[in-house]
């Protein structure tokens, strides 16, 4: 009588199970990994039970437990961050098109594993499906798998290279990596060796180019985050005596941080309220205040265009330490909901204080074009006024460190209701400042002065044409073997 080895004892373990209650795991493994209250290392695992419930199960019925499992998984990731005033029917605006965006990715990524080279279908279609939607749609970069490594500044350091797709192409190959281990109990180069070598490279290599840059140093230039009381946050609108007084409070911390020897001041975005027919004399009280404090500063404010429908313009103008207005821009992605005026100025950058001091708005940097186009108009510091809300607080603030390290450029984070933060090219936080804390809204902090160049800063988006370029080669050799294997049945 033969005796089972341990490889089919581990083998039927896996298929003795009912595929049912890889479902169950999968939403918690997934709501675990993403977004806020997350635990990083849970992503390179995360998809695994999902991946087994698809390679063990067929059938359309199936396939549409795992579609409405995928929606509700979602659901559950982006209710956690969802607080108040963010209402939670904002949960679906984002789950159902996300989970729709991916569903794909799975059915077929996992619908040809039987073929040669079929292990990199499923990232490479993951890694493309994340890429067009940060790309073509408004929901950014939220729920890219890559995001999960926000806080983990070694791995993070790897965006430098392939940019966020090279990243999430990592993590997607190390789980379906481990479900084919789990399932087939075989070591290949391509399920265990390279994904092992190519994960244990990218740890090492990020540790060591972070803490280079940590042992050496740099000139700086003192910069300002200075926040705001302001509440605005739609309707009902502040009252003119709130909205001045809003006014005022940012005027001398202004003051305060120019005194304090900042060359740049970053308001926070939406730092007031304006209207059309007072917005000039404002203007001209933010140049004198420049002019007289010998300061620069990024104004960033809202002017109500119409206040029924409530329609605005998110912007801010960038104002020299001689009281000229170099640049107005308005944010280029408002967010889904936001009755903004969308931007279409192009991106610049202005030398200030011997820097390139480029800018934008909050949710702009969730979209990586930004940052290249803040790179190409050789950007040393982008200027970030931002508001969030206390779901999005700190993970929306760690986000951007994405974009610095991808672009090699600094970052100077302003947030009304969450956290401001200073970002150097390497995506460490310099400095930061929660605004749910007790102190005066101002933030001193010293930047590198130049802007570093990286491997994504001159190739940009190259992994993703190799992603593109993969998907035909890989079905033209399915064909082909197709064609060879029925040559051999039917001579």
């Amino acid at each position: 009588m033969r005796t089972k080895t341990s490889t089919e004892s581990s083998k039927n373990i896996v298929n003795k199970i009912n595929p049912y209650w890889f479902l169950p795991l999968g939403v918690a493994t997934m709501t675990i990994s993403h977004m806020t209250y997350n635990v990083d290392f849970v992503a390179w695992f995360s998809i695994v039970p999902f991946l087994l419930f698809l390679k063990l199960t067929k059938g359309w019925k199936s396939r549409l437990h795992f579609t409405l499992t995928l929606l509700i998984t979602w659901s559950l990731i982006v209710a956690k961050i969802i607080s108040s005033p963010i209402p939670y029917g904002l949960v679906f605006m984002y789950s159902i098109p996300i989970s729709l965006i991916h569903l794909p990715g799975y059915l077929i990524g996992l619908k040809f594993n039987q073929r040669k080279f079929s292990i990199f279908l499923f990232p490479v279609l993951m890694t493309l499906l994340e890429w067009i939607q940060y790309t073509y749609t408004p929901l950014a970069t939220w729920g890219a798998l890559s995001n999960t490594q926000v806080e983990s500044l070694g791995i993070a350091q790897f965006v430098s290279v392939f940019g966020m797709a090279g990243l999430s192409f990592l993590i997607y190959w190390v789980n379906i990596a481990i479900s084919e281990l789990l399932l087939n109990k075989k070591c290949t180069a391509t399920n265990f060796y390279l994904p092992l070598i190519f994960t244990i490279t990218t740890i090492i290599w990020g540790n060591i180019r972070y803490d280079i840059h940590t042992s050496n140093g740099v000139d700086t230039i003192t910069m300002a985050a200075v926040g705001t009381d302001s509440k605005i946050g739609g309707l009902p609108l502040p009252t003119q005596q709130k909205n001045e007084s809003d006014i005022q409070g940012i005027f001398n911390r202004t003051r305060k941080s120019a005194k304090l020897g900042a060359k740049i001041v970053v308001w926070n975005e939406g730092a007031f309220l304006l209207k059309k027919s007072n917005e000039d004399r404002w203007i001209d009280s933010i140049k004198t205040l420049a002019t007289n404090s010998k300061v620069c500063i990024v104004a960033s404010y809202i002017l109500l265009t119409s206040e029924s429908p409530l329609r605005y313009d998110n912007k801010y103008l960038l104002i020299d330490s001689t009281g000229e207005v170099l640049h107005t821009y308005l944010k280029h992605e408002p967010v889904p909901g936001e009755p903004a005026k969308k931007g279409v100025e192009p991106v610049k950058s202005f030398n200030i204080a011997g820097i390139n001091l480029g800018g934008a708005i909050c949710y702009d940097y969730d979209f990586p074009y930004l940052a290249k186009e803040n790179h190409i108009a050789n950007a040393d510091i982008v200027a970030l006024p931002s508001s969030d809300w206390r779901g999005i607080d700190p993970i929306h603030t760690e986000m951007a460190r994405f974009r610095s390290i991808e672009q090699g450029h600094s970052i100077l984070r302003s947030t009304r209701f969450g956290l401001s933060a200073a970002i150097s090219p390497y995506g460490d936080f310099v400095s930061k400042m929660s605004a749910f804390d007790n102190h005066d809204k101002i933030m001193i902090t010293e930047l590198p002065k130049k802007s570093i160049t990286t491997i994504h800063s001159v190739i940009g988006d190259l992994f993703i044409y190799l992603c593109i370029i993969f998907l035909p080669l890989f079905f033209t050799i399915k064909k082909v073997h197709s064609r060879v294997g029925k040559g051999e049945s039917h001579p």
